[in-house]
């Protein structure tokens, strides 16, 4: 609109000819308006980036109007993409211009990388070094994980692709920076490192799509320690927990308070110290004891918070916003979240690596003393029961030396959480399960570098997933030069890798399966199809086939499939099921859905490009290799579902 008045008024639009026309028709033109309303018709969000390019060319006071560092270029670069203003500040002088520039480049690159994924990586995992592209970007990473949102969030079902790929990216990326901030947490001092902020970063890195923030966690926590200090309240009026929020932050201010005889309440003097780390404490242990009574009735009573004992290995038990949100966790998730409203309301707890249940220690004697018999342990999923050290030995069933009593750092905290998660990831065969122990691999030895135990189980799982042979290299190296006693099972890896290697320099291209071959007759089903298994009733997607099942001996033997009437001499059929898993299901054994739906595999995208309502159409990649099963699957859902929904 603006761009078409400013292209009618030609290239003397601001000159006097121009000015005594429109004087002459008794009209005013675009550049007589005051230069605010200028801006705001500019503004308009029907005007694109190439328009406002446009009208900036027409005259001197349009041009001046659209500055690189001025409101309408500000104003098109909210519009276009609103979630990045949070990274600039309103004093910041910059041009919006080259702002705009660079984002749109940085989503063209983006897209390029994305669509370069599946023809690179259909037939394996996307190596180390295929990320490579991405780390020697020339743009902000905002700018880059911006656009790979704006692919996640397109709607409907279709660019599956481009999807998935878009999220092995991003998921990369914000890994990288969760594990660099990871890093530079435990280079602080001990007494910088937040026992919450740990819980966090690790939060962060095993869920790095789930919008997960200490600010956010933080202000949650804040508002449960604020409902203790309410019950707190109806206590003890004049305990000191009760200060002003910006009271108790400053040490220096409630030290000096008190050395000077100030009366912060008006009623009663506030009665704390501060330790090395700057915390606030109460030094009376029955005052103390009131905090964590009214905390034991806020959390256990009024919020509900419990051990999960019903579902103990279930891994969001130990995601600290998982806790939050379900309200229910393991000892030690629990525990951080105990420790942090404490110390928060000037109880110093602090953390005991107790075997097979995490603890808190709380003093009853002097500061730092070494007699185990000088602390209550409180049991946090216990519902902050407090335990004596007979108690804690009747807990577990056994007796424990005193060494197992004393307080451990944030960083073998941030260990014994770690160690939780690679026991489940090690306690089943899934692709979730894997994904978890990789994750947490990754986390142990960003803390533990040379643990040899760790650096082996991550080259066997490598090894085992058949994915980055050339990193598992890489690993057994390292654990060679660590120690040389591992040269046999080193060595074993070692050999195997190499044979993978050659085998996969061997491969000339996908192997292509016609229907039409004589000897694919009996294949009925196509790829795309929604089938549903006859015994045991899961709905899935075909997306491969083989004229006869390929499996081992083994495989055969252990999946009973003799027993079929056909046997293993029948179609088997590579299947996406909707719990997550892959299968390959024989022909007899498989019949068409009559209500066909999506199926929620983290894996579709790596296969289809689109759902229709009906079937799944192939993404390039898969139809390379399956050139005449489109034709098949689309003359079947007609044939099939002929009410017609296509």
């Amino acid at each position: 609109m603006a761009a078409a008045a400013a292209e009618n008024q030609g290239p003397a639009a601001g000159g006097p000819r121009g000015a005594a026309e429109a004087e002459a028709d008794g009209m005013m033109g675009l550049t007589d308006l005051p230069g605010e309303l200028l801006e705001l018709i500019l503004c308009c969000d029907v005007l694109g980036a190439a328009d406002i390019g446009r009208v900036s060319c027409t005259c001197r006071r349009l041009r001046e109007a659209c500055q690189p560092r001025g409101k309408v270029w500000r104003e098109r670069f909210r519009l276009r993409w609103p979630s990045l203003l949070k990274y600039y500040s309103h004093t910041d002088s910059v041009s919006w211009l080259e702002e705009y520039k660079a984002r749109h480049n940085a989503g063209l690159e983006a897209r390029r990388i994305v669509a370069s994924f599946s023809k690179r990586f259909f037939s394996e995992h996307v190596p180390c070094d295929g990320f490579s592209d991405i780390e020697t970007l020339g743009c902000p990473s905002h700018f880059f994980e911006d656009e790979l949102m704006c692919i996640l969030n397109m709607e409907g079902r279709k660019g599956l692709t481009w999807k998935y790929y878009a999220k092995k990216i991003l998921y990369f990326l914000r890994q990288q920076n969760i594990l660099k901030n990871l890093k530079e947490y435990l280079q602080r001092p001990t007494d910088q490192q937040s026992f919450l902020e740990g819980a966090v970063l690790i939060d962060q890195y095993c869920n790095p799509l789930s919008d997960i923030c200490l600010k956010s966690v933080q202000a949650q926590v804040d508002d449960i320690t604020d409902k203790v200090r309410k019950v707190l309240r109806t206590k003890n009026p004049r305990h000191p927990s009760l200060a002003s929020k910006a009271v108790l932050s400053s040490p220096d201010i409630c030290t000096r308070a008190v050395g000077q005889g100030i009366d912060l309440f008006s009623s009663a003097s506030l009665k704390v110290s501060s330790n090395r780390k700057g915390e606030v404490l109460i030094p009376e242990v029955e005052l103390q004891r009131q905090v964590l009574d009214a905390m034991n009735c806020v959390l256990y009573e009024q919020l509900k918070y419990k051990g999960n004992e019903l579902d103990y290995y279930n891994s969001l038990n130990s995601y600290i916003h998982q806790v939050l949100i379900r309200r229910t966790g393991i000892p030690i998730s629990l525990s951080v979240l105990y420790l942090t409203i404490a110390r928060q309301l000037g109880v110093k707890l602090e953390p005991v690596n107790f075997p097979s249940h995490f603890l808190l220690r709380w003093c009853q004697g002097k500061e730092g003393s070494t007699d185990i018999f000088d602390y209550t342990y409180i049991d946090a999923f216990g519902k902050g029961k407090q335990l004596t050290v007979k108690e804690c030995e009747y807990l577990i069933g056994h007796h424990v030396t005193e060494e197992f009593y004393g307080v451990v750092t944030s960083k073998e905290v941030l260990q014994r959480m770690v160690g939780n998660l690679l026991n489940l990831g090690k306690r089943e065969s899934t692709d979730q399960s894997y994904q978890l122990l990789r994750d947490s691999l990754d986390l142990y030895l960003a803390m533990y570098p040379d643990n040899v135990q760790h650096l082996m189980l991550q080259a066997r799982l490598y090894f085992h997933l058949g994915i980055w042979p050339e990193k598992v290299l890489d690993i057994l190296q390292h654990i060679q030069a660590l120690d040389p006693s591992q040269h046999g099972a080193v060595g074993y890896l070692v050999q195997h890798t190499l044979e993978h290697i050659e085998r996969r320099k061997e491969e000339v291209g996908p192997e292509v399966k016609h229907r039409s071959d004589e000897k694919h007759k009996e294949v009925c089903f196509s790829i795309g199809l929604i089938m549903k298994h006859k015994r045991y009733g899961y709905n899935c997607v075909i997306y491969g086939w083989d004229p006869a099942c390929m499996m081992g001996h083994e495989w055969i033997r252990n999946m009973n499939v003799h027993s079929l009437p056909h046997g293993p001499h029948q179609p088997f059929y590579n299947v996406l099921v909707e719990d997550g898993s892959c299968r390959y299901a024989a022909q007899e054994n498989l019949e068409y859905n009559s209500e066909p739906r999506e199926i929620p595999h983290p894996d579709i995208g790596r296969y289809f490009s689109e759902f229709t309502g009906i079937h799944y159409l192939a993404n390039t990649e898969l139809e390379i290799r399956y050139p005449e099963d489109l034709e098949l699957t689309r003359a079947t859902v007609q044939k099939i579902y002929s009410s017609g929904k296509e």
